[in-house]
């Protein structure tokens, strides 16, 4: 994926975020909703085919049993060719599941009968949607495994590049989506408990502005250090013992440093500022950071540089022998 690609993509995801932050205001809604997708738009198409007619009806159990049977056919092709492996029996998994959150979204009020009363209200669709998307990502993950681990230097870099764009993407959405819509839900929820002293939620409104633009930073701090991974990829690529490949490994490790300590500092500011400012907020968060993530990127960027610095030394005073 070239860079262009790239930043088009993290810009189709800050858009994304930043539409889905301001049309819904509800963290667990959007969750739910994306969750149910694409089960309850598939289910009311279905619903309506089926209530057009008999016609309709049978063409209502064809695109039902045709995308069911999707994850059976990949796993037939599969086992076709001789490729499948362990992780493919997931594929069955899927096809029930399929099976079971169509059927669901085009009847939901059965839900409640096979799951209990907490299916009830749309969330039945959303918790089989849920499980069928996390067997779905079980999967692709497997899969990823056993390729990164039969894979060249080449194709290793590759895979990097998909992984840092996903990471990229992760951090934008988290940035334009994830922190303004908390901000706005929150702000949401303040109002409505606490009718009639409006005029004394201001420190509260500055906080929890505070609170979510620290937030935001952190997503773009993790977006600055997934670019200079991009960039140390690049190099390698051209000359994996080249000056800009080290160069690029210093950066990023840099940028790792910057990251990890900006991320635990703006933590511990704003807890403190928060204690500070107990009696006259309305709202108060007790959260508890431990940059364990951060802290092993920055040591395997750490590596990274050291390998390379000293791979280039060697490759030097081996050209000089020569």
């Amino acid at each position: 994926m070239d860079r262009k690609k790239l930043y088009l993509l993290w810009g189709a995801a800050a858009a994304a975020g930043l539409a889905a932050a301001v049309l819904v205001r509800d963290s667990a809604g959007l969750l739910s909703g994306m969750l149910s997708f694409p089960f309850l738009p598939l289910g009311g198409l279905m619903r309506r085919m089926s209530l057009s007619g008999a016609a309709g009806n049978a063409a209502a159990i064809a695109v039902y049993v045709l995308i069911g049977l999707l994850p059976a056919a990949w796993l037939l092709i599969r086992l076709i060719k001789r490729r499948a492996r362990a992780e493919d029996t997931l594929l069955a998994a899927m096809c029930a599941l399929l099976f079971a959150g169509l059927y669901g979204a085009v009847n939901p009020g059965l839900l409640p009968r096979w799951l209990g009363p907490a299916a009830g209200g749309g969330m039945g669709v959303a918790f089989l949607g849920g499980v069928f998307w996390s067997v779905t990502a079980a999967y692709l993950a497997l899969r990823a495994l056993r390729a990164c681990l039969g894979a060249d230097a080449a194709r290793l870099a590759k895979y990097g590049r998909w992984t840092l764009a996903a990471l990229g993407a992760a951090a934008v959405l988290g940035a334009f989506g994830v922190s303004p819509g908390g901000l706005l839900a929150e702000i949401a929820s303040l109002r409505a408990g606490n009718t009639g002293n409006e005029g004394a939620l201001g420190p509260t409104y500055a906080f929890l502005a505070l609170r979510y633009a620290a937030s935001a930073a952190a997503y773009l701090l993790d977006l600055w250090a997934v670019s200079a991974g991009v960039t140390l990829l690049d190099a390698w690529d051209q000359d994996r013992y080249g000056e800009a490949a080290v160069a690029a490994a210093n950066r990023l490790a840099s940028r790792c440093a910057v990251t990890l300590g900006a991320t635990a500092i703006l933590g511990v500011v704003l807890q403190l500022g928060q204690l500070l400012m107990a009696r006259r907020l309305y709202a108060l968060s007790a959260q508890l950071t431990v940059p364990l993530t951060p802290l092993a990127l920055l040591l395997a960027a750490l590596m990274a540089a050291r390998y390379l610095r000293e791979g280039k030394q060697l490759k030097d005073d081996n050209d000089l022998f020569i």
